[in-house]
């Protein structure tokens, strides 16, 4: 793996960009390492479950993906991608005895974005992640949340349809990743504020009730990040 790791530094050392000028013309400019990577969230042991807090509720999403890119695999580099989170149909219990269903829509709010710092070691830094390389990573995503489809009671709740939060919600994510193959799944988990709704308006206006019953801050984003693909097989950044 060590071999593998010096082939990808020396190949980004001699890529087109990194050449000297000739003399008399201009250097040309550093072309940025980008190596892409694919990962698939949740799975049958944890699937990607976010707890809102004021109702106490679980809302479990199907798999999802973060496809992105990593800049470069020594210390500290850049690292983006874009979240993919299918809907989900979410149950709960509004004031404690009326029964609230409704959709739930993940939107990203542009890619996600943030710093990984590479390690490497299967029997040192990278012990946790069972893999040869790794990353410290701390990523953001910023995400809208949609809602659809509500029913209060059993009875139809005209939300709209362009009821999500008035601002994205940043979900930060801090966590040692594998980013070599094979590797085990990564439990990971973030705490964030659900802003305030707006534009929740069908026959009237309810951004503010649905404000009161969901928006705030403690709630939780927990999921199983599982390495699906590093640089080979991956798709472009």
């Amino acid at each position: 793996m060590l071999t593998r790791l010096s082939l990808v530094l020396a190949l980004a050392a001699v890529s087109p960009g990194a050449a000297e000028a000739a003399p008399g013309e201009t250097a040309p400019v550093a072309q940025a390492t980008q190596i892409p990577f694919g990962f698939t969230l949740g799975d049958a042991q944890q699937p990607t479950t976010s707890h809102v807090a004021k109702l106490g509720s679980d809302i479990a999403f199907p798999p999802g993906t973060f496809d992105g890119a990593l800049g470069g695999l020594t210390n500290t580099v850049p690292i983006t991608g874009k979240l993919a989170i299918p809907p989900a149909n979410g149950y709960f219990v509004a004031f404690r005895f009326m029964a609230t269903t409704g959709r739930v829509e993940i939107v990203p709010d542009g890619d996600a974005s943030g710093t990984a710092t590479v390690h490497t070691g299967k029997d040192k830094d990278c012990k946790a992640t069972q893999t040869n390389i790794c990353a410290d990573t701390d990523v953001t995503a910023k995400v809208f949340i949609k809602l659809s489809d509500v029913e209060v009671d059993g009875k139809p709740l005209d939300v709209g349809p362009d009821c999500r939060t008035a601002q994205p919600a940043a979900v930060t994510i801090k966590a040692l990743v594998p980013i070599s193959l094979p590797a085990p799944p990564v439990k990971v988990t973030s705490t964030f504020t659900t802003p305030s709704f707006a534009g929740c308006v069908g026959h009237e206006d309810v951004s503010r009730l649905l404000t009161g019953l969901v928006s705030g801050p403690g709630n939780t984003f927990v999921s199983n990040l599982t390495l699906r693909c590093f640089s080979t097989g991956c798709k472009q950044p």
